[in-house]
């Protein structure tokens, strides 16, 4: 064998065997600013985005512009079509000129016109501007974002996802082509235009871990050459052509956060406010009581620790069990953040809805008083009577919280559950008991006046920093108020957003003076 022919083969292989190593060596890129095809030398963000291209099957793309993310999915599309023969890449995008574009010269077959000769392969006689055939069996193949379910793909690939008006459609097109053990990759900047679109959900669930797509996230620096200065610039540019931040979050968001959020000049609560509050936390799912282990001196591996608290100041192992137990009956509608702890002082917010598959959701909200902290939330449709029965229990478990209901339809069904039913409830511990509105009556009645009192003493806290937000969907109901009406935009939820004020709003009850807790009358009622 000749030695080209051995070096040709050679890198055939190392090709064949390292996505990162074919396009950092063999391809090029169309480079804007200098008007040349250029070596496609990837950014580190692009390296470990590569990574996940061949280690998942289902893959969303959230990002910030112009980071080289078409280039990419395209570089690997080619890599699939070269080395992995007869595999059927299908590229959507809004339109068709725009899909026949990601498929021409000045893209995908762009890049393959400039590997070197002897890595190209011969291409069928007949082309069409939709439709590339390759001498080993693969094809690619171009669709606007209303055709293209006829076929069975190796990939499938999804640009622009979410500036497609009909993109619920078209996922539910696409997805059958590659059941058979294909790849679908959806991409796409966010389109603020449309809220809670179908591509923004699928990115909030992925992230959740409850499916089987990976989610990837690239903000505005994930480019080398985007420096701090560079984005204030950006920053200030739009700040004084818009008066708002909404076109910076939706063009070069820092954080997902910022993508997802609602466009932000008509909302009661600033995005910044918001994200000040909140810290990224991973719920507890193993809360099994802890155990101590057999040691070089022979004592019991299997021996529960004694004494009725942790050593870390946790809640009593019966306590800590129980709310195990709560956590898998009611499976993901119940979250925890942080397990009761002895001596501090927790209150309940709690938004009940009816509980049947077209209505809202009910919530509640566990909050540590003491450390202005959220550290539990239970959403979900349940029946009155179950959401309260929920509610005794996880109150009981965080020592004997203070509850505090909105007053309204399906709150007066909770109340009254909640009162008659306490016997219910352990006996060998301290009974929770519910906390009064502004009119001196058990629950939070909302009106307008007094809703408006409760979210303005709930902006005050945010303002000044004084709460602590873990839960990202509760983040996303209280971004997404509308500053005229109070309300989540139609066909939207705020279950979890009305919780979490009252939860803020129980806490400074418990908190406060005790002629400023009892203004207007009894304000707190112990269960019997």
């Amino acid at each position: 064998m000749k030695d080209g022919c051995f070096v040709e083969l050679l890198e055939t292989r190392k090709c064949r065997r390292c996505l990162q190593y074919f396009l950092w060596h063999y391809t090029h890129i169309y480079d804007a600013q200098s008007g040349e095809w250029i070596r496609f030398h990837l950014w580190p963000a692009q390296w470990h985005v590569a990574d996940a291209l061949v280690r998942h099957r289902q893959i969303v793309i959230l990002k910030a512009r112009q980071l080289g993310l078409s280039w990419l999915v395209l570089g690997y599309a080619l890599w699939r079509m070269l080395f992995h023969p007869a595999a059927t890449v299908l590229l959507f995008s809004r339109r068709q000129e725009e899909a026949e574009y990601l498929l021409g010269e000045e893209r995908l077959r762009g890049m393959f016109r400039r590997l070197p000769t002897w890595m190209q392969l011969p291409e069928a006689l007949r082309q069409a501007a939709n439709c590339w055939v390759l001498a080993n069996g693969s094809v690619a193949r171009a669709f606007p974002s209303n055709a293209g379910d006829s076929y069975t793909a190796t990939l499938a690939i999804l640009d622009e996802a979410d500036l497609v008006p009909n993109f619920d459609c078209l996922l539910r097109s696409v997805k059958p082509t590659i059941d058979g053990g294909g790849q679908i990759i959806v991409l796409s900047r966010v389109n603020k235009a449309q809220p809670g679109s179908p591509f923004q959900r699928l990115y909030r669930e992925a992230k959740t871990g409850r499916t089987s797509w990976h989610p990837i996230f690239l903000p505005w620096n994930a480019r080398p050459d985007r420096s701090p200065e560079w984005y204030a610039a950006i920053r200030q540019d739009i700040l004084a052509r818009t008066g708002a931040l909404d076109e910076l979050y939706e063009q070069y968001p820092s954080c997902d956060t910022e993508a997802l959020a609602p466009r932000q000049a008509e909302k009661r609560f600033p995005l910044g406010w918001l994200q000040a509050c909140f810290q990224e936390l991973s719920p507890l799912h193993d809360l099994a009581p802890s155990y101590t282990r057999r040691g070089d001196m022979g004592q019991d591996e299997t021996t529960q620790r004694d004494g009725p608290v942790h050593d870390n100041g946790h809640a009593p192992l019966a306590s800590q069990k129980e709310l195990a137990q709560l956590l898998a009956a009611v499976g993901p509608q119940l979250t925890v953040y942080r397990l009761p702890q002895v001596g501090r002082r927790y209150v309940l917010g709690a938004d009940p809805a009816e509980g049947n598959p077209q209505s809202d959701s009910s919530a509640a909200i566990v909050f540590d008083a003491d450390g202005a902290e959220e550290v539990a939330v239970l959403n979900g449709r349940f029946e009155p009577a179950v959401f309260a029965q929920h509610l005794a229990q996880l109150a009981t478990l965080y020592n004997a919280a203070a509850i505090l209901v909105e007053r309204k339809q399906h709150g007066h069904a909770v109340l009254l559950w909640l009162r008659e039913h306490a016997t219910q409830l352990p006996q060998d511990r301290p009974r929770p008991y519910l906390l009064a509105g502004t009119d001196g009556r058990l629950g939070w009645l909302t009106t307008s006046n007094s809703k408006a009192a409760l979210l303005t003493h709930l902006a005050d806290q945010l303002r000044q920093r004084r709460c602590i937000l873990h839960h990202r969907p509760t983040l996303e109901q209280l971004a997404n108020l509308d500053g005229a009406t109070l309300r989540a935009p139609a066909g939207q939820a705020d279950d979890l957003a009305i919780a979490f004020a009252l939860a803020v709003s129980a806490a400074s009850q418990l908190l406060g003076p005790a002629a400023t807790i009892r203004a207007g009358g009894q304000t707190t009622f112990a269960l019997p």
